[in-house]
């Protein structure tokens, strides 16, 4: 039986990345391996292994820091990465793990001739910088999520890592283009939990709106700069369709981001804000809109989809792949918020076209069934997981 050590702060199945991770932890077992991995969350089991918190986190409270979440971040991943590589075994081990939890671990794995493995989870991180970088300056937001320093470091870990997994075309050309060699790459597509993610019948996106009824829409994920929630927003404002709401679902984790909602909300932008289990949300909306300007994988379109929510995307997240365009859901410019009114009131407009668009996304989304995909997973990575190549240096 191989084993095979995995590290994440995020919990199996907590959050995006702990959804990652839980994704890796069933393909091993589906593979008749054996996973433990390493984490900061508290919900422990007999496969987990308790990185304890930094002692700084105590009093970063009362400093400036407080207001630096990049640098928290930094400076969270270096001490989870450091306190990994004091554990690990001093003997060949396989090991995953995500970009900025790596570089001191890769390096005593590749010292004792084991495997690296990085989940790249978003596109090459000198594209997710650029992008990101671009929408601060556009709209006047100081900061970043991402500390430069944390940048050079998964730079580093891209040449420690033996393979490097990406989720989507999006993310593999993104890759490509910095120069990486396609042999260390492996295209790993994550998958829904269909069983989860379903329809309903006579939910609203299946059925003809009422007359008078609110065109509701739904964006999930983050609500940052990263995944376009301003163009989302513009985009409602320029259909000038006082019908039509939109929810915001997910955590804001900056102020400015904030101002601006209450902006659009003064300009008579009908908006709502969620939090928690997503569902409920999904299966009242008519349309889900996912503006990403930069989203290597996209699993919260994935879901809406798989729960029959007709999808617009913008060409900057994965999730394309999955979409046929016009016909399982719609794929506009990023950073096009006209485009997007025009497509948003052609579903508003259009209860046939919205409904068989609704139809579609469902079938499309079963081709991500999580089961198949972990299988898939689980059969491209068997032949890592299951021998040691010899000794490496560091």
């Amino acid at each position: 039986m191989h084993k095979v050590l995995m590290g994440c702060s995020a919990g199996l199945g907590e959050g995006g990345l702990g959804g990652h991770l839980n994704f890796v932890y069933e393909s091993v077992r589906h593979s008749g391996g054996r996973a433990e991995v390493f984490t900061s969350s508290s919900a422990v089991s007999g496969s987990t292994i308790t990185i304890p918190a930094p002692s700084w986190q105590k009093w970063i409270k009362y400093t400036p820091v407080r207001w630096l979440p990049a640098t928290k971040v930094y400076w969270d991943t270096v001490h989870f990465d450091r306190y990994v590589s004091e554990k690990l075994p001093s003997s060949p081990v396989i090991y995953h793990t995500f970009p900025g939890y790596a570089e001191n671990s890769f390096r005593k794995v590749r010292r004792f001739g084991g495997i690296t493995v990085l989940e790249a989870a978003t596109t090459h991180v000198a594209a997710l910088f650029s992008d990101t970088s671009l929408e601060h300056r556009t709209y006047k937001m100081k900061g970043s999520p991402f500390h430069p320093s944390w940048v050079e470091r998964v730079l580093r870990e891209y040449e420690l890592a033996d393979y490097i997994t990406v989720a989507s075309r999006m993310q593999m050309d993104s890759f490509l283009r910095q120069g990486m060699k396609p042999e260390k790459l492996l295209f790993a597509p994550l998958g829904v939990d269909t069983k989860r993610f379903h329809p309903l019948p006579g939910q609203a996106s299946l059925v003809p709106r009422m007359k008078g009824e609110p065109f509701r829409i739904i964006s999930v994920g983050q609500v940052s700069l990263l995944k376009g929630v301003p163009y989302v927003l513009e985009a409602v404002k320029r259909t000038g369709d006082p019908e039509i709401e939109i929810t915001l679902f997910g955590g804001i984790g900056w102020r400015k981001i904030r101002s601006l909602i209450e902006q659009y909300q003064q300009a008579g932008v009908r908006i709502k804000l969620g939090a928690g289990d997503p569902i409920p949300s999904l299966r009242n909306s008519h349309l889900c809109v996912h503006a990403a300007v930069n989203d290597g994988f996209g699993l919260a379109p994935l879901e809406a989809m798989a729960t029959g929510i007709p999808t617009i995307v913008s060409d900057a997240t994965g999730m394309k792949d999955a979409i046929e365009q016009g016909r399982s859901g719609l794929i506009t410019p990023a950073r096009d918020a006209g485009a997007l009114a025009e497509q948003i009131l052609r579903l508003k407009h259009d209860d046939d076209y919205r409904i068989h668009m609704a139809e579609a996304s469902i079938t499309a989304a079963q081709q991500y069934d999580i089961q198949e995909r972990v299988a898939y997973y689980a059969q491209l990575l068997s032949p890592v997981w299951s021998s040691i190549q010899g000794e490496r240096s560091g």
